[in-house]
């Protein structure tokens, strides 16, 4: 359950339909994680107070090009950013729930550090990352 509302400084776009969903995966090539297209669903794209941007259907093909996921974090999706060179990634798994935080500079899983066991907790709880 999200309880978005509720979160500081928050900025919420229109929910996004089943087919602007089914577009965004056909331009990235790819199935995205359940729990983000349920996030989708809810704000198809969202910032935090400057902090943390999580990437909507018109964004997140664009975003994954420019940050070369495929190239160097294969079987990964950026789902959004810190605003600061880091980003934040999902596992391409359809039940997948933990978000991650890698340095752009490096886009190495192997790099990464988790944020949050599970999407929906991290974002109810408002996104927070730890310095």
């Amino acid at each position: 359950m999200i309880n978005l509302p509720q979160i500081p400084h928050l900025h919420v776009n229109k929910p996004a339909s089943d087919i602007h969903i089914k577009e965004a995966e056909s331009q990235l090539n790819m199935l995205l994680p359940h729990v983000y297209k349920e996030l989708l669903k809810h704000t198809n794209g969202c910032s935090i107070g400057g902090e943390v941007l999580l990437y909507g259907t018109e964004d997140i093909a664009e975003r994954n090009a420019t940050w070369e996921v495929q190239q160097y974090a294969s079987g990964y999706v950026a789902i959004g950013d810190d605003g600061g060179g880091r980003v934040l990634l999902m596992r391409l798994a359809e039940e997948e729930k933990k978000v991650w935080i890698v340095d752009a500079g490096v886009m190495d899983p192997q790099y990464a550090e988790l944020v949050a066991e599970d999407l929906f907790s991290w974002v109810n709880e408002g996104c927070f990352i730890e310095v």
